[in-house]
């Protein structure tokens, strides 16, 4: 019982099943069309993980753009921070379960990134509302390394961190890339129409 591995891995799984509960009690229920295309978004998400997963590293070994985070950044301006980070989680469990990377150190990379970039943009947007989605974007891919480097710090040790700064440096880019695409998403007038029609 004494194996940090899997104390990590109880206190993780017990949060994502606590916020995934916390975060579906709306108040409200949600629409069909709304679940429809929350599923539609997670499902692009999931397409834009695992084709990713088949492109060359970006920049360094490793090193991934964070092409679903767009999806992650429209949902957030499109509906708000609980469905972004409910998406978000969901799209975590499913493409480390589809890779075959659940419950190992790949899997637990993804899911402490995701939900933790994932947390931070929804808190930073929630801060300042006239925040532009670059460096919303930036602080989520910045706190995504950041949250892969401690679960590869506890299982590889301290000279993870070495990595450190020219992974956030790739992250700072990756991070305004994918602001840029989802900025431009946002602005288009057909896209938030069909995405807010009731």
């Amino acid at each position: 019982m004494n194996d940090p591995y899997l104390i990590l891995g109880g206190i993780l799984l017990a949060i994502l099943v606590l916020l995934t509960f916390l975060l579906l009690d709306h108040g409200e229920a949600m629409s069909t069309r709304k679940v429809a295309r929350l599923g539609v978004l997670l499902a692009l998400a999931l397409i834009l993980g695992l084709l990713e997963s088949l492109l060359p590293p970006f920049l360094l070994p490793g090193m991934r753009l964070g092409l679903a985070n767009i999806m992650i950044l429209i949902i957030l301006g499109v509906y708000g921070g609980k469905d972004a980070i409910l998406i978000s989680v969901l799209k975590a469990l499913l493409v480390a379960l589809l890779r075959g990377s659940f419950l190992s150190m790949g899997g637990w990379m993804t899911l402490a990134g995701s939900l933790l970039s994932a947390l931070g943009m929804v808190i930073l947007h929630a801060l300042w509302k006239k925040g532009s989605y670059f460096i919303v974007s930036v602080f989520g891919a910045l706190l995504h390394v950041f949250a892969q480097l401690c679960v590869a710090y506890i299982y590889l040790g301290i000279g993870v961190w070495g990595y450190a700064p020219y992974l956030l440096l790739a992250s700072f880019v990756s991070g305004l890339f994918i602001g840029l695409i989802a900025t431009v998403l946002l602005r288009r007038n057909h896209v938030l129409a069909y995405l807010k029609q009731d």
